[in-house]
């Protein structure tokens, strides 16, 4: 795989100034922008790629890697109506859609990239939350998602290496994870191989829309003007920020959170572990290091600086891992690093061409890692069809109002 890596970070062409006009300019180099550039690449599109500092620098190399498929604690809610499980039930749809593309992956970009399926459990530490896991457990396999409800002696047999008085678990075998910090940068390479300019160290500073001319959007650079006939803004975090610029009020948040890794001990933990109502996601990678993360909050700063840790946050992610899998005690951390999650209100994605002004698209979703190779390839069959022959789901529309 290093030659993926090197191949493309020596490849001086990226640091050049960007050509002058194109159809698609696809602005950030993340794991949405990159995938997006090789799947309109595969179908003949001209593509051109900006991103201000490098590929795969921000979020989605910054986080844990892992595939998300269950329903988290954050899509919960008290009392949930039946439409809420509806809603639920359409997100596990989307999740088991994502696994089937990760599943070929490797084969597709003929590249290891770290993908392993060996399983996900949520545990649950009380009997209301036991409650929880058995209503998702329901939701889960009305939409498709296999998981099983384990208790007692059964749950103690099954993952002898958990806290033995936990109330019980579900297990998933469809979850699993694969390195961030290969995934983008591999899709990268295989897009600039079909053509795609990749230009870092360039940042979007302004885009207006033209008339009467042969592009419809100008978007200026640090490094000059680009003239594109259509624009996929795929920015994350600063998705809201740039389409703010176009009056576009995007319905999306902004969070920092921690990401925690240990010294290597021996490998035995092969299933990601979560928790159904705490903050927590832990896996041993293949290099025997742990990953312990969740969604603990950092510091925001202002761009350029990188958000910064919080004790208290690294220190009460560890205390949960540490009551989760006991034999965590004398294990050392070694390092903690900050990301940037951006999320939208509704938990859906935003996705395909804005009513309000054709030719703007936008590529923002909220479990990026775990559903952005599948959702780029939605954006690019949409956008390499014939007009209005393929249609996106009507829940993603950029125009959207969330209350």
């Amino acid at each position: 795989m290093s030659e993926f890596l090197v191949g493309y970070l020596s490849n001086q062409s990226n640091h050049e100034d960007p050509p002058r006009e194109c159809d698609v300019l696809v602005i950030g180099g993340g794991l949405l922008g990159t995938s997006l550039a090789y799947y309109l690449a595969k179908e003949g599109t001209d593509v051109t790629l900006i991103e201000r500092e490098e590929i795969n620098r921000e979020a989605s190399g910054t986080n844990a890697g892992s595939f998300h498929f269950q329903i988290a604690l954050h899509q919960l809610t008290p009392n949930m109506t039946d439409s809420e499980k509806d809603r639920l039930a359409s997100e596990v749809r989307l999740q088991v859609d994502a696994a089937k593309l990760w599943d070929n992956l490797e084969q597709e970009l003929d590249a290891d990239l770290g993908v392993h399926f060996d399983g996900g459990i949520m545990v649950a530490e009380t009997e209301e939350e036991m409650r929880v896991l058995r209503d998702k457990d329901e939701i889960e396999k009305s939409a498709g998602l296999e998981s099983h409800i384990l208790t007692g002696d059964e749950m103690r047999a099954f993952a002898p290496y958990l806290a033995p008085d936990l109330a019980g678990i579900s297990f998933c075998p469809r979850e699993g994870h694969a390195n961030p910090l290969l995934v983008g940068p591999t899709y990268a390479y295989r897009a600039a191989e079909r053509g795609v300019r990749f230009r870092t160290d360039c940042g979007a500073e302004s885009i207006e829309v033209l008339t009467g001319e042969k592009h419809r959007f100008k978007v200026t650079t640090n490094k000059g003007v680009i003239k594109a006939n259509r624009v996929v803004n795929a920015a994350g975090a600063w998705t809201a920020e740039l389409a703010a610029q176009l009056g576009l009020k995007l319905p999306m948040g902004l969070s920092g959170l921690h990401v925690n890794v240990t010294e290597p001990r021996e490998y035995f933990l092969k299933s990601m572990v979560q928790h159904i109502g705490r903050r927590l996601t832990l896996k041993q990678t293949h290099n025997n290091t742990f990953i312990i993360g969740g969604g603990w909050p950092s510091r925001p700063e202002p761009y350029p600086k990188r958000f910064s840790n919080i004790w208290n946050s690294a220190s009460g992610n560890l205390a949960v891992a540490l009551r989760v899998l006991p034999m965590l005690k004398d294990v050392k951390l070694i390092r903690t690093w900050s990301g940037v999650w951006a999320y939208t209100l509704d938990f859906k994605p935003i996705l395909g061409e804005s009513e309000r002004i054709p030719g703007y698209h936008v590529a923002m979703v909220p479990t990026g890692f775990t559903l952005g190779p599948m959702v780029a390839q939605m954006l690019s069959e949409y956008m390499t069809a014939p007009k209005g022959s393929i249609k996106l789901p009507e829940e993603f529309r950029v125009d959207r109002e969330v209350a």
